[in-house]
């Protein structure tokens, strides 16, 4: 029980864990019009490029804090961090504005909240720019949070290119008219899936424990791999259905909400594993009910994400598969961990009992944390 308790603490630590969906995420929106004037605008979290929260806050407290020796570096790192080329050109960066995060300075060291600074840029392009294709990347220049939400949007929104990012990764090439989709299958159309395959399998690892918390609490609650499978069929129904209809627009329910209740859903498991042992029927309507949930959680990850005009049902599907692919995953090395702990009898219980109370202490923690924050 100590070892998993330790093992516990340090997940506490992992910022990637505790901010379990990327609340402090780099947001990039770059918006061209029909007259080629383009416009970047970014939200950034200043917490790393500052290297700490009280000189983050200092500088937002400065009376004309643009007027600074350190703002003047922070702009100079991202505009060359922030790379974006029309065809083998690069694009140059005009500074626009800055809008300082409002909060008070404890947001800024407490780690239950993420101020943002928005930063606005114009780019110059060229008359003849719809003949080139965008492409943008972020470099390590500057010390951007991870994964970087970057939208591009041209033509009043007709056209638009969505995708997360990490730092040196090259953005898909960005085409200015929208060609009209080939008929049949086209290797554009794999590469879009294999994509979202691959977004999907990443928002539950690495970045969406608490989804796979919830499996793996599952998992320590049942008597057959049976039971297992009709509540991982349940739960993947459910948030099924809900993930479609959200992101349609079905369904709106603001992610204030929808988190906390996660958090809840994941203690909720791991507690009746320690107390009772529920009815079956009980806990797959339960299951049921909280697959509802993590669907809107998933379908927020989706819209971050951002989903293209054409191929929306391809890109849907492809996620939710990459979901299930990586839930299965966890499934499956959590049952060849336990046929091997099952050798030692005694060690079978201990860690049934100590995975649940690891999983409903660290569920506790994300459900305050949303709560609070």
């Amino acid at each position: 029980m100590t070892g998993m308790l330790r093992v516990l603490l340090m997940l506490l630590c992992l910022p990637g864990v505790a901010q379990a969906h990327l609340l402090n995420m780099t947001r990039v929106n770059v918006t061209v019009s029909d007259e080629g004037q383009a416009v970047v605008t970014m939200d950034v979290d200043l917490t790393k490029a500052m290297e700490g929260g009280e000189a983050y806050y200092a500088l937002t407290r400065t009376t004309e804090p643009q007027q600074s020796t350190r703002f003047a570096q922070l702009l100079a790192g991202l505009e060359q961090a922030s790379q974006i080329s029309l065809g083998d050109k690069q694009l140059s960066w005009q500074f626009s504005a800055v809008s300082w995060p409002d909060a008070p300075a404890e947001d800024f060291t407490s780690g239950l909240a993420w101020p943002m600074t928005r930063f606005v840029f114009t780019l110059d392009l060229p008359d003849n720019f719809t003949r080139s294709a965008l492409v943008a990347v972020f470099t390590d220049a500057f010390k951007f949070e991870e994964p970087i939400a970057l939208n591009i949007s041209y033509n009043s929104e007709q056209v638009t290119l969505s995708r997360w990012l990490v730092r040196n990764q090259a953005s898909p090439a960005f085409y200015f008219n929208a060609q009209p989709p080939a008929e049949g299958l086209t290797s554009a159309d794999v590469k879009l899936w294999a994509n979202y395959l691959k977004q999907g399998m990443l928002h539950i690892v690495p970045f969406g424990w608490d989804h796979a918390l919830f499996v793996l609490g599952l998992f320590l609650g049942v008597a057959s791999l049976r039971q297992l499978a009709l509540l991982i069929t349940g739960f993947t129904l459910a948030h099924t259905v809900t993930l479609g209809l959200a992101t349609y627009g079905a369904i709106v329910v603001s992610g204030h909400i929808i988190e906390p209740v996660i958090a809840l859903s994941i203690a909720w498991i791991a507690i009746e594993n320690l107390l009772f042992k529920p009815h079956p029927v009980w806990r797959f309507m339960l299951v049921f009910g909280f697959g509802l949930v993590h669907g809107l959680g998933f379908a927020q990850a989706l819209k971050e994400l951002g989903i293209p005009s054409s191929g929306y049902v391809g890109a849907l599907v492809s996620f939710n598969l990459g979901v299930e692919f990586a839930q299965l995953g966890i499934v499956i090395l959590a049952f060849v961990i336990m046929k091997l702990i099952k050798r030692f009898s005694r060690l079978t219980a201990m860690v049934t009992r100590g995975g649940s109370v690891c999983i409903a202490l660290l569920a506790g923690f994300w459900f305050a944390q949303r709560v609070l924050g």
